[in-house]
C-alpha cells in the first residue's frame, strides 16, 4: 500500500516566522562606542573630545589599548575617572580584532559602533549612521567612503585593493556593499554579542561581514566623510593585510553557516528574522522519504515484535508505516505528545482499521485506558534521548508490559558523537551499551538482546556534527545515505560488530510481572 508523503505539508507548516514580539521601531537608541587603539598618541585625546562633544545620545565609550608603546597609555590614564569612559589595557599586542572583541564583550547599550582613534573617520557622521536603526530598518549599518561623501584623495592602489576585496566579499556573501573594509560599522548589541568572533587582527572586517550576511541580517549602507592619512602620519594597514583579508574572505565563505550563541536573543533582535524551522520535524520530514533506511531500521528488530504493539513517540510515522503494513501486526497504538504530529498520523494512516492514536507524555504514568490494552510489545525509536529522566520514562513503559512482553528500544549511540545536531534535535544525551544497560536495569528490565547499528551513519554524524560543526544533517545528505542502504545492509553487520554504529538497539523484558 502506498503511503502519502508528509513533506509538502511540513513545508507549509514551517513557513511561520519566529516570535513577533519585537518592540515598535525604537527611538533615541543608546550607543556604545568601541575605540581600539595602538600607538595613537597624536590623536587619542582629540578623538575622545570629538566623540564626547558630537554625540548627544546616551552613550558609553570603551577604549581598548592594544599595548601601545608611544605614550598613548599616559594620555588614556587622564580619562580613567570619566564616568562615560572605560579604559582597558591589553598586556601584549594582540591585534585590532582582539581589541574589538574585548570592547564588544563589555558593551551594554542598544547599539555598538566602531571608532578608530586616528581621526580618519568623523563622529559628526554618527546620526546619519544611526538613522536606519531609529527607523527600525537595519540590523547592521556600514559607513561607505565610496558613496557620495567628502573624502581626502590619497592612494589609488589602496583604493583599488579595497574595491577588489569588497567585490570578492560580495561574491561570497551575495551582498552589494561598496565598502566592506570601512571602520564605521554599527550593530545592534544583541546581534553582535551573539556572534562568535575569532579574528585577532584585520580579519575582523571580512569575518563579521560574512557571518552576519549568512545569518540573514539586514544591512544598510550610508555615505560618510573620510579623511585618510598617509603612512607618514601613522597609517598602519599595508598590502600584507590586504592579502590576509583575501584569505579570510575565502576562509569564512567555506565555513559552515554560523550559529548565534543565543539564538532566541539574536533572532528576536533582527528586523526580519528567518522562518522558524522545527529541526526535529524537519529531520523527520527528510527521513520520511528515506524509504530504504526506514525499512532497514525496522528489519533490525522485526523478529522481536509481537502482535499487539504500542509505538511510543511515533513522530510523523516513519516507523509506524513499517509496523502497519506488516501482516504480523494485529493492532497498533501510536502515541505522541505533539497534537500536530497526532493529526499528521491520522491523515497519513486513517485508512488502517488496526491503528489507534493516543496522546502520552512519557514523563507521566500511562493512563488506565492504555494499561487495559494489554500490549505484548513496546517500540520506542529515537525517543528516550529527548527525556531528561530516562529511567523514570522506562519505568512508565514497564507498567504496560507483563513478564513475557518486550520493550524494543532504539537510541543514538556514543556520547563522543554528541554535537550541535543533537542539541538542535533536543537530545539530552547519547548512549553506550553500558549506560543503556544501566538505565534499563534501574527501571526493572532485563536485557534479551543488544547491538549497535549503522557504522557509516556514525562516521557521517561525526563528520557533519563534530568536524564541520553543522547544525543539522541536511536533506541532501539523508537522500544520499538512503541510496547507499542496499549496499550498507550487506556490510554493516560486520562493520558495526568490529567498530561501532550510530544507534544502539536493545530488546528487554520486565524482571517481574506488573
Amino acid at each position: 500500500m502506498e503511503l502519502p508523503l508528509f513533506i509538502d505539508r511540513f513545508n507549509d507548516m514551517s513557513s511561520s516566522s519566529l516570535p513577533e514580539n519585537r518592540a515598535e521601531p525604537p527611538r533615541g537608541l543608546s550607543l556604545s562606542i568601541i575605540i581600539p587603539a595602538y600607538n595613537e598618541r597624536g590623536t587619542m585625546a582629540e578623538i575622545i573630545h570629538r566623540v564626547k562633544s558630537l554625540c548627544e545620545r546616551e552613550k558609553e565609550i570603551i577604549i581598548v589599548d592594544d599595548f601601545s608603546t608611544d605614550g598613548t597609555r599616559t594620555i588614556l590614564q587622564q580619562f580613567e575617572n570619566d564616568p562615560q569612559i572605560r579604559v582597558l589595557y591589553h598586556e601584549r599586542n594582540r591585534g585590532k580584532g582582539a581589541a574589538l572583541q574585548t570592547g564588544l564583550g563589555l558593551a551594554t547599550n542598544d547599539l555598538v559602533i566602531i571608532q578608530d582613534a586616528d581621526l580618519e573617520y568623523d563622529p559628526a557622521d554618527y546620526e546619519r549612521l544611526l538613522s536606519p536603526f531609529d527607523r527600525g530598518l537595519a540590523d547592521v549599518v556600514y559607513g561607505s567612503r565610496f558613496l557620495h561623501g567628502e573624502r581626502r584623495v590619497l592612494y589609488f592602489w589602496h583604493s583599488l585593493g579595497n574595491k577588489l576585496l569588497t567585490t570578492l566579499s560580495n561574491v561570497c556573501t551575495d551582498l552589494n556593499l561598496s565598502d566592506m573594509e570601512t571602520c564605521y560599522k554599527v550593530f545592534k548589541r544583541d546581534i553582535i554579542q551573539n556572534v562568535e568572533l575569532e579574528s585577532d587582527r584585520f580579519g575582523f572586517e571580512p569575518e563579521i561581514t560574512s557571518k552576519l550576511a549568512r545569518l540573514n541580517c539586514t544591512f544598510y549602507e550610508v555615505s560618510i566623510s573620510y579623511f585618510g592619512r598617509p603612512y607618514a602620519e601613522g597609517k598602519k594597514i599595508t598590502w600584507k593585510d590586504g592579502i590576509a583579508a583575501f584569505f579570510h574572505i575565502l576562509k569564512f565563505a567555506l565555513r559552515p553557516k554560523p550559529t548565534p550563541l543565543d539564538p532566541d536573543v539574536f533572532y528576536t533582535a533582527m528586523v526580519s528574522p528567518p522562518a522558524k524551522v522545527d529541526k526535529g520535524m524537519q529531520t523527520l520530514a527528510a527521513f520520511e522519504q528515506a524509504k530504504y533506511y526506514n525499512h532497514w531500521t525496522y528489519e533490525q528488530f522485526e523478529r522481536f515484535l509481537g502482535h499487539r504493539i504500542i509505538e511510543i513517540g511515533s513522530g510523523i510515522g516513519n516507523i509506524t508505516s513499517e509496523l502497519l503494513i506488516s501482516p504480523e501486526t494485529e493492532s497498533l497504538t501510536a502515541t505522541e505528545l505533539s497534537a500536530s504530529s497526532l493529526e499528521i498520523l491520522k491523515q497519513r494512516f486513517g485508512d488502517f482499521s488496526k491503528l489507534k492514536t493516543s496522546s502520552w507524555n512519557l514523563e507521566t504514568a500511562p493512563s488506565e485506558e492504555l494499561i487495559k490494552e494489554k500490549f505484548d510489545t513496546i517500540v520506542c525509536s529515537n525517543v528516550l534521548e529527548h527525556i531528561q529522566d530516562d529511567v523514570l520514562a522506562l519505568r512508565h513503559m514497564k507498567q504496560l508490559l507483563q513478564s513475557d512482553d518486550r520493550l524494543v528500544l532504539l537510541v543514538p549511540a556514543h556520547q563522543i558523537l554528541f554535537s550541535q545536531i543533537d542539541t538542535g534535535l533536543g537530545h539530552y544525551r547519547r548512549y553506550s551499551r553500558e549506560t543503556l544497560r544501566k538505565a534499563l536495569e534501574a527501571a526493572g528490565f532485563q536485557i534479551e538482546h543488544m547491538a549497535t547499528f549503522n557504522f557509516l551513519g556514525a562516521l557521517a554524524w561525526w563528520w557533519s556534527g563534530k568536524v564541520m560543526r553543522n547544525n543539522d544533517l541536511g536533506t541532501g545528505g539523508i537522500k544520499l545515505f538512503d541510496r547507499l542502504v542496499p549496499l550498507l545492509r550487506v556490510i554493516d553487520p560486520i562493520l558495526s560488530k568490529l567498530f561501532f554504529g550510530v544507534s544502539v538497539i536493545a530488546v528487554a523484558t520486565p524482571k517481574d510481572s506488573n
